[in-house]
């Protein structure tokens, strides 16, 4: 995880721990964060990420997000996984 000005970028291969770590440190500054990246050629893990993520637009809709704008990605623990949310 690494925070630049207002983007903060995160590995999708997060364990349970390093989740509760990244949502403890984006709650606190959740107003002054305006966009959250992947890294390149992460891969999701757990699914406890996507639902962090979605909870985090729906709190902040003006955060961008483009890992949830795709929609899907591809898993080693899931295989192809798809979504759909609502803002």
């Amino acid at each position: 995880m690494k925070i630049d000005g207002d983007v903060l970028t995160i590995d999708l291969n997060l364990s349970m721990d390093e989740i509760v770590t990244l949502e403890e440190f984006v709650r606190p500054r959740i107003e002054y964060i305006e966009r959250i990246e992947t890294e390149e050629k992460s891969v999701l893990s757990s699914s406890a990420l996507l639902s962090l993520l979605v909870s985090i637009k729906k709190t902040r809709p003006e955060i961008e997000i483009p890992f949830l704008e795709k929609e899907q990605t591809i898993s080693f623990a899931f295989g192809t996984v798809h979504w759909t949310y609502h803002d």
